[in-house]
């Protein structure tokens, strides 16, 4: 009965812990990469006579300067009407530009004209891309930082295009890159999280592994000051309470003497079985045409702490406390593995890191019965939040700073600390074993 309670417990904290995955925040409506492609979710604007959402090409020149060419496809009748009345056609066209778009107070010299049956939207935007390390581009005019702007590409496809002669050199998630170019597909069938990102950033060079290195080099340069930045004042009381819960483990002896080893590992495998298979139903629910990434990220966590517990009571005896962290760091890369393979890239930085937090408790628990502080050790979990931020960063909620984030994240060090506890204890059994 008493385990009973303990996994029933187990399992409902699991759920608070689900509440630290996002934050959703007021946003203002979402803001459109073509300016005069058609209606999107929060606008109703469009070109008279359109027959369907147009095509939005974006070509960088060698300066960094931009030309964006608009293509909406008309009926006959306004085709004709446009055609024979220029007035007509600058009118529907100044008509047409939604009330957010990407470009929107940068625009430059719009030129509307017709070809064939479609109306043809020029205009330039300055200084979307500027020179990085040796001789790569970076494009990062699409990258918001922490503001509440939120992308949705309202057209049929945007392509990216870098000069002639140049290669795209990174991955650019939810987009098809071919050469110089990179595109991005709208329409509804769509898997979910394949809309625009809002830290979109596209390098570009020659081409070749130099190049690409280059390029991520640039990236790093970009980004990785507001990684640290945000990691650090976000992370540091997640951080400063998973060290202090790490250091009370060795002062805690409640279930060291109740518990064996055989106990903790079924209680540790049946909660993270029975955790796993729930996620992924409630994943394979969620509407898109794959289960859900939140709730696959979950099960994966349930995944690796019912493999944790199973090998560490068979074969953890024949560790030291390295071998045992080992074995955590196993565990965890063997959960990320399996989000990877049911929903695909990018895994989930906070569940994985958070996992790794509550894995270490393991080792942990075995160095403290063995009469050492495991510095380390602990010191890695307390920067565990601090890597989750810094990965995912930047990060704001309601317009506030990463501190507020970090808050948002105190579920995840409660998590930590109910379902590390377990491991700690197996930990600490698998010493006494030894003795």
């Amino acid at each position: 009965m008493r385990l009973a309670r303990l996994a029933i417990a187990l399992l409902c904290c699991s759920l608070v812990g689900a509440t630290g995955i996002a934050a959703v925040a007021g946003a203002p409506p979402p803001t459109q990469l073509c300016g005069v492609c058609g209606p999107g979710t929060a606008n109703d604007a469009e070109i008279a006579g359109a027959t369907e959402q147009g095509t939005l090409d974006i070509y960088v020149d060698e300066t960094g300067d931009s030309r964006w060419h608009a293509r909406v496809p008309v009926t006959d009748a306004a085709a004709e009407r446009y055609r024979t009345n220029a007035t007509a056609l600058e009118a529907a066209v100044d008509d047409a530009w939604a009330r957010y778009h990407a470009a929107d107070d940068d625009i430059r010299e719009v030129e509307p004209s017709l070809e064939d049956d479609s109306v043809v939207v020029n205009y330039t935007v300055d200084d979307i891309a500027r020179s990085g390390v040796g001789d790569t581009w970076i494009v990062d005019y699409f990258a918001v930082g922490t503001a509440l702007t939120r992308y949705e590409i309202v057209a049929q496809r945007v392509t990216l295009h870098t000069p002639a002669g140049t290669r795209v050199t990174n991955h650019v998630p939810a987009a098809d890159v071919d050469g110089n170019a990179v595109t991005w597909t709208g329409g509804t069938d769509r898997d979910p999280g394949d809309d625009f990102g809002e830290q979109t950033y596209v390098t570009y060079g020659n081409g070749g592994v130099l190049d690409a290195a280059r390029g991520y080099a640039t990236l790093a340069l970009e980004t990785g000051p507001t990684a640290l930045a945000h990691g650090a004042s976000g992370g540091a009381i997640p951080g400063v309470l998973l060290a202090l819960a790490g250091v009370a483990i060795g002062r805690i002896d409640l279930g060291v003497a109740a518990v064996d080893d055989t106990t903790l590992e079924r209680l540790i495998v049946a909660v993270g079985s029975v955790g796993a298979v729930g996620f992924l139903v409630v994943g394979s629910t969620a509407a898109g045409p794959g289960p859900a990434p939140g709730a696959v990220a979950l099960a994966s966590l349930g995944v690796g702490y019912a493999l944790l517990g199973s090998v560490a009571r068979r074969f953890g005896r024949r560790f030291e406390t390295r071998g045992l962290a080992g074995l955590s760091v196993l565990a965890t890369l063997t959960a990320g593995g399996v989000a990877l393979a049911l929903a695909g890239p990018p895994v989930y930085a906070v569940p994985l890191c958070f996992g790794l937090a509550t894995a270490l408790w393991l080792p942990i628990g075995h160095a403290f019965e063995r009469g050492r502080t495991p510095i380390a050790l602990v010191a890695v979990t307390a920067l565990t939040p601090i890597a989750a931020i810094g990965a995912i960063a930047p990060v704001s909620v309601f317009g506030y700073g990463p501190t507020m984030y970090g808050l948002l994240l105190l579920p995840w060090v409660a998590s930590v600390a109910v379902f590390g506890y377990p491991l700690a204890l197996l930990g600490r059994q698998l010493a006494l074993a030894d003795d």
